[in-house]
């Protein structure tokens, strides 16, 4: 017997999981985003943590050592606004789960309808996306938003903040050209209502409820409930002018305490109130057309540069899910037309972490935060550059594993016909 129970504690230590020894980068030019590019570079990693970055770092004694001389170490890039995991292929309805029937859904939660088997996941880690915002845009209110690590076995263990921002679908000001105006203003005043009812409700609600009165449970004032606290923003979904306007308007007469703007690139056009009022805005559409036949063409290209010469916080969003890998080159873009460089790359690593914030896990390369980053050989806004090697949480992620790449590989190597 006591053999017996031998065995099975010798059995019980080996399915242990073993410490691994640190792991030192050596050699690579670092950039923090949070500070300036570090020659020559040393970052040490524990686990699933960074805990050491400098010039002059001592490397832990019996740590591995990886030697990147000559390569760039860079934070993953955060997607500000996207549909990771709750989307697919926009022609089949079935894998869109992004949004819902119904206008109020704010008992809605994005994390738990993520699907951690994505064919889009590995598509957007291959362009050095590694963390991700994901919202809903389904009603008015549209549920609560997540930001998730783009690697693990589920919707618990790619979650790094749930509950970061309640959607709003702000109603258009304006209409088609076809629209009479009469009918535009009462669409406007009915869905204005919707909103603002719904609110009253829930500020009704949370009174009852804090002074010990019985009443229902409704899951739906519920999830409002954090917005009327300010302990969640309201990320508020505009476009036009106008739009913005209207929304910044009954931001203030409603007195709601924090907002985050996923606006397009008219927000420029009120960069100086938006700067002035401290809204951060996240910014879509960088890659877009204009929408009026009067704005230059690169009226979408410049957006981001008005509001950083205004002092906006904003981050750079890419669109949807499967166009998420080319957030990079929209700051890019926003590069080339008059953007600071290193404002570009903060715009899509560390503002959208702050903005969103997680900036304690994410978005730079310092001591605490997540081993999350990106092994290139040159700058990763440029097209040309190489994403050679990804690791998320300290585990290296095999860039191979990706089904775009799985078919290319499938093409390329064809066999090809001979000619005589």
């Amino acid at each position: 017997m006591k053999r017996s129970m031998s065995f099975l504690a010798i059995a019980a230590l080996a399915t242990l999981p073993v410490l691994a020894a640190p792991t030192a980068f050596k050699g690579a030019t670092i950039h923090p985003v949070s500070g300036p590019p570090i020659e020559n570079g040393v970052m040490v990693v524990d686990g699933d943590k960074i805990v050491a970055v400098g010039a002059d770092v001592t490397i832990p004694p019996g740590a591995e050592i990886v030697d990147v001389s000559g390569k760039h170490l860079y934070p993953g890039f955060v997607s500000a606004r996207s549909t990771l995991g709750l989307t697919e292929i926009g022609a089949v309805r079935a894998t869109r789960d992004f949004s819902e029937m119904g206008d109020i859904n704010s008992d809605l939660r994005a994390e738990v309808a993520i699907n951690a088997d994505s064919r889009l996941l590995p598509v957007a880690v291959s362009g050095g996306v590694l963390t991700a915002h994901v919202v809903m845009n389904g009603g008015v209110f549209t549920g609560s938003s997540a930001v998730v690590s783009l690697s693990g076995w589920n919707w618990e263990e790619m979650t790094i903040r749930a509950g970061v921002t309640m959607g709003l679908n702000y109603p258009r000001v304006t209409g088609g050209h076809r629209s009479k105006p009469e009918e535009v203003k009462e669409a406007l005043e009915k869905s204005l209502k919707t909103i603002n009812t719904t609110l009253d409700d829930a500020e009704a609600y949370l009174k009852a409820r804090d002074a010990g009165a019985d009443v229902d449970f409704d899951a739906r004032l519920e999830g409002l409930i954090p917005v009327l606290k300010g302990e969640m923003p309201l990320l508020i979904n505009v476009g036009e002018k106008n739009q913005i306007e209207s929304a910044l308007d009954w931001v203030v007469e409603r007195k709601i305490e924090r907002i985050i703007l996923l606006a397009g690139p008219d927000a420029q056009y009120l960069a100086e109130r938006l700067a002035r009022e401290h809204v951060p805005v996240i910014l879509n559409g960088v890659h877009n057309l204009p929408r009026r036949r009067w704005e230059a063409y690169d009226m979408p290209f410049v957006a981001a540069a008005k509001l950083h010469e205004a002092g906006v916080k904003f981050a750079i969003a890419g669109d949807g899910g499967s166009n998420v890998r080319n957030i990079p080159f929209e700051a890019a873009t926003a590069a080339a037309y008059g953007l600071p460089k290193d404002a570009a790359l903060r715009s899509v690593t560390l503002s959208p972490a702050e903005i969103l914030g997680v900036a304690d896990r994410v978005g730079s390369l310092e001591a605490g935060k997540d081993a999350s980053f990106l092994v290139t050989d040159g700058d990763p806004l440029e097209i040309r550059t190489r994403i050679e090697r990804v690791w998320i949480g300290g585990v290296e992620v095999d860039l191979a594993d990706n089904p775009q790449y799985r078919l290319y590989e499938k093409y390329d190597n064809r066999p090809r016909r001979t000619t005589n």
